[in-house]
């Protein structure tokens, strides 16, 4: 991983970039996977060694991650349900609400992940959807684990985030059940203070964007080539930089055109 990796960003410093080929010679650590059964059986072979917090998958898109994801659920950890005890997800935005600042982690960061310890309640409320639940953060396991709700809008969602109409339209939503305060400064405060307006926005961390994965590191790291209709330029290689040095001991590469590679 690591000779290839300098080699690329040699390359990207130099605006060789082109010219990279994985080099695959005698290296144990990087594995090129061709059928989608393959993909299935290493992705099932890493969780069941290392765990799945031990594993990731980078692609370009969230639309691509939330159909890794769905395959993921459904065929090798059988999660038929929406959401279920033991899921892995990554918060998608800054949280500043539910954790105390003299706690360990400070506050909830945008990339950290929480695994799901019980389900108290689903809610419908304000259009939107919402899990009560009880999770632990996975990076600070000497924190205590906490109850929290969840908006479940952006599990599936093909946005990063949710969107700032649907934020704004949270906000509004919240703000009606306080309309009888005659303050606006009252109102806006009672709204910042309401758990569902502060609810976790997450999406499922089995597989996530690159800029997702930025400053995270795993044992096991699966990366699939985007598509590039223009063919490979330098953006896709400073991307493809970033996603192969995620992995510290396994790189799995999907999706990989015979041209990605050096044949010597």
């Amino acid at each position: 991983i690591l000779a290839n990796a300098t080699v690329l960003r040699e390359a990207l410093l130099n605006t060789f970039h082109h010219s990279f080929k994985f080099d695959l010679s005698d290296f144990k650590d990087i594995v090129r996977l061709i059928d989608g059964q393959e993909v299935m059986d290493a992705i099932n072979d890493a969780y069941s060694t290392l765990g799945n917090e031990e594993t990731t998958i980078i692609v370009r898109s969230n639309k691509r991650a939330n159909l890794y994801n769905q395959q993921i659920r459904s065929q090798i950890l059988f999660n038929e349900h929406e959401l279920s005890v033991g899921d892995f997800l990554m918060v998608v935005k800054n949280n500043y609400y539910w954790l105390e600042a003299s706690s360990a982690p400070g506050f909830i960061a945008n990339g950290d992940i929480v695994e799901v310890l019980e389900i108290q309640a689903f809610k419908e409320l304000y259009g939107f959807r919402f899990a009560e639940v009880h999770v632990q953060m996975v990076d600070y396991p000497n924190e205590p684990s906490f109850d929290t709700v969840l908006i479940l809008d952006t599990l599936t969602s093909e946005s990063p985030a949710l969107p700032y109409e649907d934020s704004n339209k949270l906000y509004l939503e919240v703000q009606k059940d306080y309309a009888h305060l005659k303050s606006k400064y009252q109102r806006f405060r009672e709204v910042k203070d309401n758990a569902f307006f502060n609810a976790l926005q997450v999406k499922f961390s089995y597989a996530i964007t690159c800029h997702k994965s930025q400053g995270g590191q795993w044992s096991n790291v699966f990366v699939e080539q985007p598509y590039l209709p223009d063919g490979p330029d330098k953006d896709y290689f400073r991307w493809l930089y970033t996603a192969i040095t995620r992995a510290t001991q396994k790189l799995y590469l999907i999706g990989f055109k015979d041209e990605s590679f050096s044949h010597n």
